[in-house]
């Protein structure tokens, strides 16, 4: 006489759900697995679009940092730049392009390809910088960050074969190699897609203002950068600009976005 048993297994599928079995004649069980497909913003809202900046690892004994500044704008960024590396930085992560907006508009994401995130007021982008990615402690960037951005970006361009000279004068007096402004070369006139002219890994490093986190003693905010419409010599990228319109809209601005870890 043959006895028979019966057995009962808990199957789970990674990334997906199972809508229906069928225990086929020989005995094979067949299961039907919807998988979960992301679109193309939700992957890039991911943390694969942020670039560890490594402030930390910027020193007064770089090759760069023993630049004598000739210009106003070169004193004024080395003497920032000094000044955080001897208060101590911190690492960061930076997305890699600039934000555009998910399809309700209601959220800011990362995709190449498409409109920057302009029209927002800092208010709005103060609320939704934090609540993008509250896991990893994100934010607006601040003044500080930004200046040790410049600093590593002029690092990893002469690591990249530029002259030290060359590349301070790019970052602090005229940024038309570095981004898109009015005259750079094959200038749009008009708003660049996000993801364009890769530099150092970055992109759209200019084409838009940026918007940095407030001043918390004077109670406004930065712009920095500079957008199409500007001239590279009047708006390099190591330009700051004071506001306290905290709850107007700008046509030509986007969030700096950062993640703490």
């Amino acid at each position: 006489m043959t006895l028979s048993t019966t057995s009962e297994f808990e199957i789970k599928v990674s990334n997906a759900r199972i809508i229906a079995a069928e225990v086929l004649n020989n005995g094979v069980c067949k299961l039907t697995v919807e998988t979960a497909i992301k679109t193309e913003e939700e992957a890039m809202s991911q943390s694969d679009i942020f670039e560890l900046v490594e402030a930390s690892m910027l020193s007064l004994e770089d090759e760069f940092m023993q630049f004598n500044p000739r210009t106003y704008k070169e004193k004024n960024l080395k003497e920032r730049l000094t000044q955080a590396i001897k208060g101590g930085l911190k690492d960061f992560y930076k997305p890699k392009c600039d934000p555009s907006f998910n399809k309700d508009r209601t959220e800011p994401c990362y995709v190449p390809g498409q409109m920057p995130a302009i029209g927002k007021p800092y208010n709005w982008w103060n609320k939704t910088a934090k609540a993008f990615c509250p896991e990893r402690e994100s934010r607006l960037g601040t003044k500080n960050e930004y200046v040790a951005f410049l600093g590593v970006l002029i690092k990893r361009l002469v690591a990249n074969g530029w002259s030290v000279e060359y590349a301070w004068n790019a970052v602090c007096n005229n940024s038309k190699e570095l981004g898109h402004y009015w005259n750079s070369e094959d200038a749009k006139h008009t708003f660049e897609a996000t993801g364009s002219r890769e530099m150092c890994g970055f992109f759209d490093l200019a084409n838009t203002f940026k918007i940095l986190a407030e001043n918390e003693k004077a109670g406004g905010f930065w712009l920095t950068s500079g957008n199409y419409d500007v001239g590279s010599n009047f708006y390099p990228l190591a330009g700051f600009y004071y506001c306290d319109c905290r709850d107007q809209g700008f046509g030509d601005c986007v969030g700096w976005l950062v993640l703490e870890k």
